[in-house]
């Protein structure tokens, strides 16, 4: 169990959020969709999700290269070969890259209409992690030198961020028809963390000068909230650390808590104009138990090897080497201290606008934008909606992302009667051609969806096309 959690936290953080099922807002009738907006109602009466399988939800993305961008084909002699391609990964990366996942289970999930009123009850288990990655790692192909140049190459990776999340999630739900044109939506959220990694600062540089010497200045800290054993030198430093068997233990502990929040609205402008807006997994989770804070401050210079002595055959300075090795180790040690601290939930808004033109046809667009390590990461999907009366609804996207313009998505759910099963996509690049897709989407649930009596099915259905 420890290893596979560690193999799945590790994952996390390596993988790469970036679609986040736009497609699931246009296909009509899929209850899950008020998580994209609290104000939603697309069930007339109420719904029950299948246990674990009303929505299991995978996104992963990497913005700077897919896996053909650095896994090609060779030429020439290599021509029957795949190599390592650095130089035309780095060509299709930006100066700052991310690299994120996110995985949710829907545990349990219901919801029922009271007049005006539209209540909703979740229980959820969610995984999220992003790091912002600059392009400076891959130009470190080159060295520290520009020898067509002849001048000193400096490096900086200051940019860095990395935070990755595993928690609980407990939600209630409520929206209300205000008017024939206003809906509003709140969701609150009870929040028990599981897991977190995340770097509070990250500072490293490296800087090369005309005489040849290098000095590497780093300053950087990290809050974990992992069951770690740490051994420390005598001096107290880190000297080593494993995860402690008692990691078995997150999935039950109940002492790191927290509140979470989804804001919506929707307005009917005019008869066939439906706006929209949300603010979700506005929230903290506090730190508390198990906590560790892993930073390190220091200035490593290093101003070359006398090779003399090699060649003269002297010893004299045989250890100086070895010196250098301990003097850099030295540098980079880390220090560790406890205590409580809050993450943010990596929370992201949303504006749509879903346009009915004819009873069976709707079209749609959806910005949504996330806030990574303070920046703004926007993304924007325009969408087709066609209904085949109540038995099948159908959604076709077409999405931008970081440094991704063409992702084109859809979205399906089939009504059996009250059964319904639904699966969307905002990336069907993904399934055709995984090899150059640098996003992955997926969600696919089950759900039981009662509308009232046939007639009244009808009209819902027929709502929904006007």
């Amino acid at each position: 169990m420890k290893q596979l959690y560690i193999a799945l936290l590790l994952l996390a953080i390596s993988l790469g959020v970036g679609a986040q099922d736009n497609s699931l807002m246009f296909t009509k009738g899929i209850p899950q969709s008020t998580q994209l907006n609290p104000a939603f109602r697309p069930v007339k009466k109420w719904y029950l999700a299948m246990p674990a399988l009303g929505s299991v939800q995978f996104n992963g993305s990497n913005s700077g290269f897919s896996w053909s961008d650095i896994v090609r084909k060779g030429t020439g002699l290599q021509a029957d070969s795949l190599i390592i391609d650095l130089e035309h990964a780095a060509s299709q990366m930006q100066d700052n890259n991310l690299f994120a996942t996110e995985a949710s289970i829907q545990v349990l999930g219901f919801g029922f209409a009271v007049k005006e009123w539209f209540f909703t009850f979740d229980i959820n288990h969610k995984l999220k992690a992003k790091m912002n990655y600059p392009l400076t790692f891959m130009n470190l192909r080159y060295g520290n030198w520009d020898y067509d140049g002849n001048k000193p190459v400096n490096h900086s990776f200051s940019d860095m961020y990395v935070n990755g999340l595993d928690y609980h999630e407990l939600a209630i739900g409520a929206s209300r028809t205000i008017n024939e044109k206003l809906t509003v939506g709140m969701r609150v959220k009870y929040l028990v963390g599981v897991a977190n990694v995340q770097s509070e600062y990250f500072n490293l540089d490296m800087e090369t000068f005309e005489n040849g010497s290098m000095r590497i200045v780093s300053d950087m800290s990290f809050r974990t909230n992992i069951p770690l054993d740490i051994t420390y030198d005598a001096e107290g430093f880190v000297d080593d650390f494993d995860v402690s068997d008692s990691a078995d233990d997150l999935f039950t502990s109940t002492k790191n808590t927290g509140w979470g929040f989804d804001f919506g609205a929707t307005y009917q402008l005019t008869d066939k104009l439906l706006l929209g807006a949300a603010f979700n997994d506005i929230g903290f989770i506090k730190w508390k138990d198990g906590t560790s804070r892993l930073y390190t401050s220091g200035i490593f210079e290093y101003d070359g090897v006398d090779v003399s002595d090699e060649i003269t055959g002297d010893e004299g300075d045989a250890d100086y080497l070895d010196q250098l090795a301990d003097d850099f180790e030295n540098t980079f040690r880390f220090n560790n201290d406890g205590g409580s601290y809050k993450t943010g939930l990596m929370g992201s808004f949303n504006v749509s606008a879903d346009y009915q033109l004819k009873r069976w046809l709707n079209l749609g667009l959806v910005s949504k934008n996330y806030f990574v390590d303070s920046k703004l990461v926007p993304q924007v999907t325009l969408a087709t909606g066609l209904q085949a009366g109540r038995v099948l609804s159908t959604a076709i996207t077409y999405s931008y992302m970081k440094n991704a313009p063409a992702n084109l998505g859809a979205g399906m759910a089939l009504n059996l009667g009250a059964f319904q099963v639904y699966a969307v996509t905002d990336n069907l690049n993904s399934v055709f051609k995984p090899s150059s897709a640098k996003y992955i989407n997926a969600r696919l649930g089950i759900n039981f969806v009662f509308n009232g009596k046939r007639e009244k099915v009808e009209e819902v259905v027929e709502e929904s096309m006007e």
